[in-house]
């Protein structure tokens, strides 16, 4: 219960916006872990890594077509396949299958009248499961917004032409390494420092191509170091998964001789259920490792008082206002929130109220990708007095409702107003800007 209780409240009450010193990256890396933890179960990963595997089983053809199709224009198709069988050692009754029939999808996506269709059915079937990746990994993000076409076109094509690149690096960097021991004797003298590196290549390749995806899907910003964190620690889970996956291989061989070369179907399943989860998680990671902060002092956010929310109301409005006089211009919530050191939830809940009230307007003239807005007085500062920012913090948001005010509830009405009008009339010769 004290471990539940540190996570949940006393984490978030540390200085997030202080974060210099290794106490305070690894408060912020535990903060990170926790809320990738609960998105894990909230966003329900396990239920969209389900049905990615649907998707991706439909097309793994295609998309293995793609990838071997480049690596044959180029002379690699048999690295390729090398790399991709020592990728999957468990699966080389599957892998034989596939090859098989990427050999027959490629001769008829080739052959006579229908080159052209085949091809387009290709493209298709892989745009289609890139499309299905990017809406899940957007859905973690909270970017509602897909790609342009164009956008898609072109990040789509880079994402098919790096996975080849990093299967083909993989296996040309192992092949010349082992050449380069054999020939000289001095490079033999380091052969276990050698092989130590041989054994963290795929550690690597899996951090590059991790990293590579959660800066290319998302269709949003995300800052490198983020990614960075966010590939690393899902490629070491990708990698110890996939050790404890071929290690199981001996467990699991009984099934053969039940079902023949129909059990590396539901085994093959099971990998792809795993690896997507995986790939969901790393991205679960990085956008709460970008958006740690939003959670500062998140249940007391949730819980504010009205008193504390016109308070901060005001403060944001006079910080606005000084800084149009000193000739600063327009502030972006995160500038107002490290100013006065507001959670950053609670800066942006506030902002949007001042928008609606037409106190505050936006000045969208930073970078449209990364979704950041500045904020700028709308009216006139000189006139704008407390009282006035009172009376309209009181009236904001609908009255609409059944209940009779003018006789029945008249009184308590009045009273109600009685109060607002004594509050704003005591502050009515006050400047914002003055205070």
């Amino acid at each position: 219960q004290t471990v539940f209780h540190f996570l949940t409240k006393e984490l978030w009450r540390a200085p997030v916006h202080q974060s210099k010193g290794i106490k305070n990256k690894l408060l912020n890396l535990l903060r990170t872990l926790y809320l990738a933890g609960r998105g894990f179960v909230s966003d329900r990963l396990n239920v969209r890594a389900s049905a990615l595997t649907y998707t991706t089983l439909l097309a793994v053809v295609p998309v293995a077509a793609i990838i071997i199709g480049i690596g044959r224009g180029f002379g690699f198709q048999t690295m390729i396949e090398n790399e991709l069988t020592k990728m999957l050692p468990g699966q080389t009754q599957l892998l034989d299958m596939l090859f098989k029939f990427v050999e027959k999808y490629l001769e008829v996506a080739q052959s006579g009248v229908v080159i052209g269709i085949g091809i387009i059915f290709l493209l298709m079937s892989v745009w289609t499961i890139l499309q299905s990746i990017e809406v899940a990994v957007n859905d973690i993000f909270q970017v509602k917004a897909t790609r342009s076409v164009g956008r898609q076109l072109s990040d789509y094509l880079s994402t098919m032409l790096l996975l080849p690149t990093l299967l083909i690096l993989s296996s040309g960097f192992s092949v010349y390494l082992n050449t380069a021991v054999a020939q000289n004797k001095f490079l033999e003298l380091l052969s276990p420092v050698l092989n130590v590196l041989m054994t963290l290549i795929p550690y690597v390749i899996s951090w590059f191509g991790f990293t590579i995806l959660y800066i290319l899907i998302p269709n949003t910003k995300v800052k490198f170091s983020n990614a960075v964190l966010a590939g690393f620690i899902a490629g070491f889970i990708f990698q110890a998964f996939q050790f404890i996956y071929i290690s199981g291989q001996l467990w699991v061989s009984r099934y053969n001789a039940i079902y023949g070369t129909f059990a590396a179907i539901p085994l093959f399943l099971l990998w792809l259920q795993f690896s997507w989860t995986i790939v969901l998680f790393g991205a679960e990671i990085a956008f709460a490792a970008q958006n740690v902060q939003n959670f500062y002092f998140e249940k007391e956010v949730k819980n504010v008082s009205h008193r504390y929310r016109y308070f901060i109301s005001i403060l944001i409005m006079n910080l606005m206002c000084k800084r149009l006089m000193e000739g600063n211009g327009a502030m972006t919530p995160n500038e107002i929130s490290s100013e006065y050191q507001i959670p950053i939830r609670l800066t942006n809940r506030v902002l949007n109220m001042l928008y609606d009230m037409k106190l505050i307007t936006k000045t969208d003239g930073f970078n449209p990708k990364q979704e950041v807005s500045a904020y700028i007085p709308a009216v006139d500062i000189n006139t704008l007095t407390v009282g006035g920012l009172f009376q309209q913090l009181f009236e904001h948001g609908s009255e609409d409702f059944k209940l009779d005010i003018k006789s029945l509830h008249k009184s308590q009405w009045g009273a109600l107003l009685k109060v607002e009008r004594s509050i704003a009339s005591r502050v009515d010769d006050i400047l914002v800007k003055d205070l």
